[in-house]
């Protein structure tokens, strides 16, 4: 695509602060030129795309996925599932034990194609392939340059597999880390599973290996199950037990939060990690609702159950039957702020700001501006697919198109590899 170009006649929000209708951007060498009213910016010599006065948001972030369960899609769970834990014993830690090369870069390779159909540009992703450790950040690493998008990836560490394979998944998110240092696209974290999979030996060999200055992201009292192993262990609960063992700072990212204590909500306080709430997913595992009153600072992820951030927004919303706090900040400073740790330009839209928009399929006829943006969303957006987006400055996604892959060939591709995956998955 087209190195420096025009998007011309679009209604233009950072979601914060701004929105300017009639407007242009220009698109040189990956950054934003210049934001203007088209009248503005003119150039006959360069390509202009005309978006018929369609809405245009900074590119999305997702920041809790898990991308290996893309492929999961109609697969039935191997006994009940009328529990949380027999959720995870019966569907999804089968699936992973399935999970070989192949599979994981066409997981990885179809959630991130559905991602750019929703606008997002940037995912945070928590891997697990039980007998596919060694390598296997690296292989979802390559899906991401494949289809042009950001990624922070770990490696969810959990006692399931015993003292080796432990030993082996911190490895794993330790060597792909240090290899992605100063990537400009990629970048590694420390995963771990949850707090009732990971003993106080497993928890002890993890403060030691994990470097301070590396970020973890981990599942954190998503059940009352979690709350309730570490309380046994004489913790206040989830949050309090990771502080205990020097794993806790304000770039940690913790997903779910709902099953906290009293003592864990101050230390979220205190500290202000990265809340990660995933409505969609909650609803379905029947976990509960975060408490947003408690926790007022948090973004939205999807655990996995989809690559639809606004959609999972609009979900959010709709839960809850009241207006969010700070919505704008929910989907667009805070996310933003996530991802300048690591990749300084992201997640801004004016100059010189990295390239990154989701052009959505909403063309407002009703008066718009920053106070009712968040109405817009909801009820105009409507977490539909987007009719563009761009990542870098290239455009990847377009008129119902993937720019990056051939869909119909991968697609084939795709389907190969799922019938070998549920045929292992079935054993």
């Amino acid at each position: 695509m087209d190195e420096h170009y025009i998007l011309k006649n679009a209604v233009v929000s950072d979601g914060l602060r701004f929105v300017l209708e009639d407007a242009a951007i220009e698109i040189r060498d990956g950054k934003i030129l210049k934001i203007a009213k088209h009248s503005e910016i003119r150039d006959t010599k360069l390509k202009t795309i005309d978006l018929g006065g369609r809405l245009v948001l900074p590119g999305l972030l997702n920041p809790h996925h898990h991308l290996y369960s893309a492929l999961a899609t109609g697969l039935a769970p191997l006994g009940a599932t009328d529990t949380f834990n027999r959720i995870l014993e019966k569907l999804w830690w089968p699936l992973d034990r399935s999970l070989d090369e192949e599979s994981i870069y066409y997981s990885a390779l179809s959630g991130l194609m559905q991602s750019l159909r929703y606008g997002v540009t940037a995912v945070i992703d928590h891997h697990a392939s039980m007998h596919a450790v060694s390598g296997s950040l690296g292989i979802l690493a390559k899906a991401f340059r494949t289809m042009g998008m950001k990624g922070l990836l770990c490696y969810e560490v959990s006692d399931r597999e015993g003292e080796a394979a432990l030993d082996a998944q911190i490895e794993e998110n330790l060597l792909f880390r240090e290899k992605h240092k100063t990537d400009p696209d990629i970048r590694g974290l420390f995963g771990m599973h949850a707090n009732f999979t990971l003993s106080e030996k497993s928890m002890r060999r993890i403060a030691e290996a994990k470097p301070q200055d590396m970020p973890l992201h981990i599942h954190c009292g998503e059940a009352s199950g979690d709350l309730a192993f570490c309380r046994e262990l004489g913790y206040a609960g989830p949050v309090d037990r990771l502080r205990a063992f020097g794993l806790l700072s304000r770039h940690s990212l913790l997903a779910h939060c709902i099953h906290l204590s009293d003592r864990d909500y101050d230390i979220l306080y205190e500290i202000q990690p990265v809340v990660i709430s995933n409505p969609e997913s909650n609803a379905n595992n029947n976990v509960g609702m975060m408490n947003s009153g408690k926790i007022g600072r948090y973004v939205l992820g999807t655990d996995g159950m989809t690559g639809n951030i606004l959609g999972t927004f609009r979900s959010h919303f709709l839960f809850r039957n009241a207006v969010l706090p700070n919505p704008a900040d929910l989907l667009f400073a805070y996310p933003a702020e996530i991802m300048q740790y690591y990749f300084p330009d992201w997640g801004r839209i004016e100059s010189g700001a990295a390239a990154d928009l989701a052009v959505t399929n909403y063309r407002p006829v009703t008066p718009l501006n920053p106070d009712n943006l968040f109405f817009h969303l909801i009820f105009g957006v409507q977490g539909k697919e987007m009719f563009m987006t761009v990542a870098n400055g290239k455009i990847l996604f377009s008129d119902n198109t993937l720019h990056t892959v051939d869909e119909t060939a991968i697609n084939a591709e795709i389907k190969k590899t799922v019938k070998k995956l549920y045929e292992r998955y079935q054993q």
